[in-house]
């Protein structure tokens, strides 16, 4: 009988691909005496990072692996087996160091892999989760949380739960749950993973899958996991950011933030009217703390203009209303003028119609402005409409954005409407200089973006006409990398210095091309009188020929 058992079992861990050698442990754990969830211990372990290096069962459980004992579970699990006594499954507070007599030893995991780490229970041991499970907490996470129990797959394994993909997913099954997340009298927020989803981060990873994009773990750490204090977020984020945070801690915006700290720290309930009795007196904050003030944490939406705030009616306005000296200076095309007032206006009558108002209508109008049929084009490839090349990057580039976003909340399974930070969040009173300085950000970028739009328009005709318009194309595109520049240099808080600089150069591209651009349309024309001049001499010279022939 325990011989066909035997071969019951070999035949069924065959079968499901499991390439480990028998032990007393898998003989019983795969037979009759377990259930399916007590099976699957066995049945996934082929594909344990464990079993692929040789290791089994007795050598984290400990007991006497003999095949012949499995049957005898009490010589299998024995507690007194000298050479490795039979310990079990470890108590839960006791997790980080069962997992830690190996991997906290460089001597035993050299054998593995010489560059593996050998800190991570140390580092655990620092983090929230560690702290609170030496108090005796229990529902905080632990190696087996993150990283599985007996199919736990190396990190770089896209299966793994620990894999970037799915690290987001792995932290929310903890922390979207409202009952663990309020338990032991915490109050602990449930949405960072719903408000992470919508965020730039999600989609570069998800969607486009870069697996450099940051997930919970590169900015809060991994087995290290504790929230990043408020000197440090700025370090944080600036492990990417090089460019933005070196900007922002040498501008003025940084020493401020400081000193508002300080007065924060001594006013009742960090309400802004201890120091202001104007409309800033309504504002409540506890402290400044560097990128998060604007970019929030978790929903980090993709920057843009809408962000600066103190926006136009309309974000048509960005690319079709000119402003600044240039823009009387080389004219909008009459035609495309007068078709876009008509489309503007088009839309605002629906809009009204629909009751849209501020934010409401200027974000359903970004949205009309990817749908509009000027806008499109039908792709060749799977015969659907997509933005045409040219607005697709002029979109893009200038990060026309909305002033809201959505995300779904856990705790009601509703989506929820959130506002962008904008700096008139803050910057509310005309006359002082955070307010004036939004404002001639907004203004500074708004007039880079509608010159070079209108540049793209004016060629975009001339190429059409058959017209030759690289060398002009290459003055816009200059232009374009200086707009982008001048995204970064936000970062300055300042409409001075090299934020004035990089905007005066790009307005010399965007002259350069829409001079160009002029020029082309000129030729355009001229080719085209020469065109009917030419069709008027061949209609003359044909009239005349038919009346010479009808004479003879």
């Amino acid at each position: 009988m325990r011989a066909r058992l035997l071969a019951v079992v070999v035949v069924i861990l065959c079968a499901t691909g499991v390439a480990f050698a028998q032990t007393s442990c898998i003989h019983c754990h795969g037979g009759e005496l377990f259930d399916d969830a007590a099976k699957a211990k066995v049945k996934h372990f082929n594909v344990d990072v464990h079993s692929q290096v040789g290791l089994s069962c007795h050598d984290c459980h400990g007991g006497n692996p003999d095949p012949k004992l499995g049957d005898d579970i009490a010589g299998a699990m024995d507690p007194k087996f000298k050479p490795n006594p039979y310990i079990g499954a470890p108590k839960r507070t006791a997790i980080p160091d069962f997992c830690g007599r190996c991997h906290s030893s460089a001597a035993y995991m050299n054998r593995f892999n010489p560059a593996v780490r050998v800190d991570e229970v140390s580092e655990y041991w620092t983090s929230r989760h560690g702290q609170q499970l030496k108090k005796g907490v229990e529902d905080v996470a632990t190696c087996i949380d993150c990283h599985s129990v007996h199919d736990i797959r190396r990190k770089n394994n896209p299966e793994s739960p620990v894999y970037p993909t799915h690290v987001a997913e792995t932290c929310s099954r903890c922390h979207s749950d409202a009952k663990r997340m309020h338990a032991n009298g915490r109050a602990l927020p449930i949405d960072q993973y719903a408000n992470w989803s919508t965020s730039v981060h999600a989609k570069a990873l998800l969607q486009k899958g870069d697996l450099t994009a940051p997930t919970c773990n590169d900015c809060h750490g991994n087995h290290g996991a504790t929230p990043p204090g408020v000197a440090s977020i700025a370090f944080v984020c600036g492990q990417c950011h090089v460019r933005e945070m070196e900007l922002f801690r040498a501008s003025p915006k940084a020493a401020g933030w400081e000193h508002h700290n300080e007065f924060l720290a001594a006013a009742p309930d960090g309400k802004c009217n201890a120091c202001h009795d104007d409309a800033r007196a309504a504002l409540q904050l506890t402290q400044f703390n560097g990128c998060v003030v604007c970019h929030s944490n978790h929903g980090i939406n993709r920057p843009t203009v809408a962000m600066l705030g103190n926006l136009p009616d309309t974000p048509c306005a960005f690319c079709h209303e000119g402003i600044g000296k240039l823009a009387a200076a080389v004219p909008e095309p009459k035609d495309k003028a007068e078709h876009f007032v008509q489309t503007r206006d088009g839309l605002l009558a629906t809009a009204a119609k629909m009751h849209l108002q501020g934010d409401q209508r200027f974000d359903w109008l970004v949205d009309q402005a990817q749908q509009l049929p000027t806008h499109r084009i039908m792709s060749a490839d799977d015969g659907k409409p997509h933005l045409r090349p040219e607005f697709a990057r002029l979109f893009d580039k200038f990060r026309i954005g909305k002033t809201h976003y959505l995300y779904r909340d856990p705790a009601t399974g509703h989506d929820v409407s959130k506002a962008v930070r904008q700096c008139s969040n803050c910057h509310v009173v005309s006359g002082f200089a955070g307010h004036d300085t939004s404002k001639a950000l907004l203004s500074g970028t708004r007039e880079v973006t509608s010159m070079i739009a209108r540049s793209e328009r004016i060629l975009l005709t001339a190429q059409r006409g058959g017209v030759e318009v690289r060398a002009a194309r290459s003055e816009l595109d200059s232009a374009i990398d200086n707009q982008i520049e001048l995204e970064t240099l936000v970062h300055t808080f300042s409409n001075a210095g090299a934020f004035a600089e990089k905007r005066k150069e790009a307005l010399q591209h965007a002259q350069a091309a829409l001079t160009a651009g002029q020029h082309s349309l000129d030729e355009l024309a001229y080719r085209r009188r020469g065109l009917f001049i030419a069709l008027g001499v061949i209609l003359a010279a044909l009239v005349a020929l038919a009346l010479k022939l009808r004479q003879m």
